[in-house]
């Protein structure tokens, strides 16, 4: 914390909804002990605002290298944040976006980690069948204290039921302490809390790994892609990368379409982004009459200078 104040203490750094100059921040993370969920700095903009000097100080761990998402350019999602924030901050339950995995490098402080598979529910999170909508009504210390002590009894390390025990794979909490590394799979839930001050940066990516679960969600779910850039909408976004893949990696390609239609064959559904267009056509002309013009409805995909927040990412979500 003491570095990034001196050496960008005039820049603003996206902090939840607040722009806010990073000694600004500093000063609010060191007044905010009364408060139960501080502010959270989570900035996807990071190294364009320090001039690229950011971007030089770091370098992805080998096996993380990989990110086929590059092969769009200018196009490519949001995939890099600096994360910071006083104890007690941190990220509520959420899902990585676009299907992708991560990794989070801790520079300091302490991270702790509740984790889920993508097929359990975290205990206190409520969703609907395709997870487009997330409710989850509590705050972190909230969470630990009302559905913690179930969630280890239930699917921890010495939980009952060996069933249920197995499907967490081992992890359903860790903590990461200064200069270590945590990968998220794709798909995973997770929390995210801070247990002491702490400054970490996180990557999204995209390998062959899980390239067939990022195919999928862009095929199954376009109305849930967020972050993407220039003209790309969420109706083209997976033709778009699927041509870039055939076009500079058709091995891969090749393996992950075979892939995708032998554990989920494509499928027609109605989307709420279809759900949306079907409505435009079907109220447009009441609309037209009521108002004296047609339905329009704005998505703000590419949001330019905006951040995307984690919630974005983490979430926010890293």
């Amino acid at each position: 914390m003491d570095a990034l104040e001196t050496r960008f203490k005039d820049i603003s750094f996206r902090a939840e909804a607040f722009d806010l100059p990073f000694h600004v921040y500093r000063q609010y993370s060191d007044d905010c002990d009364e408060e139960d969920s501080p502010l959270y700095l989570f900035d996807s903009r990071f190294v364009e605002k320090t001039g690229g000097v950011m971007g030089k100080e770091y370098t992805p761990f080998p096996f993380f290298g990989e990110d086929l998402f590059a092969l769009l350019g200018e196009e490519r999602p949001n995939y890099r944040w600096l994360i910071a924030g006083p104890a007690r901050s941190g990220s509520t339950f959420h899902k990585d976006p676009n299907g992708t995995s991560a990794w989070n490098a801790v520079l300091c402080g302490r991270k702790g980690w509740v984790m889920f598979p993508p097929d359990v529910c975290p205990p206190g999170v409520y969703t609907n069948e395709d997870e487009s909508e997330v409710t989850s009504p509590l705050s972190i210390p909230e969470w630990f204290l009302t559905y913690f002590d179930y969630a280890w009894s239930t699917y921890g390390p010495s939980a009952k039921d060996s069933e249920l025990r197995d499907r967490q794979n081992g992890t359903i909490l860790a903590t990461l302490p200064v200069l270590h590394r945590r990968s998220r799979p794709s798909g995973w839930w997770h929390l995210v809390v801070n247990l002491d001050d702490s400054v970490a940066v996180t990557q999204n990516f995209v390998s062959e790994n899980e390239l067939t679960n990022v195919l999928r969600f862009m095929r199954d779910k376009p109305d849930q892609l967020s972050g993407f850039k220039g003209s790309l909408t969420p109706s083209t976004i997976y033709e778009r990368f699927t041509c870039v893949l055939q076009e500079n990696a058709p091995e891969t390609y090749t393996r992950a379409m075979e892939a995708l239609e032998k554990t989920s064959p494509s499928v027609k559904r109605e989307s709420v982004w279809d759900k949306v267009v079907s409505a435009s056509v079907d109220d447009s002309a009441s609309l037209a009459g009521e108002a004296g013009g047609g339905f329009s409805f704005g998505f703000e995909f590419d949001e330019g200078d905006e951040e995307d927040e984690e919630l974005d990412d983490e979430g926010m979500n890293l």
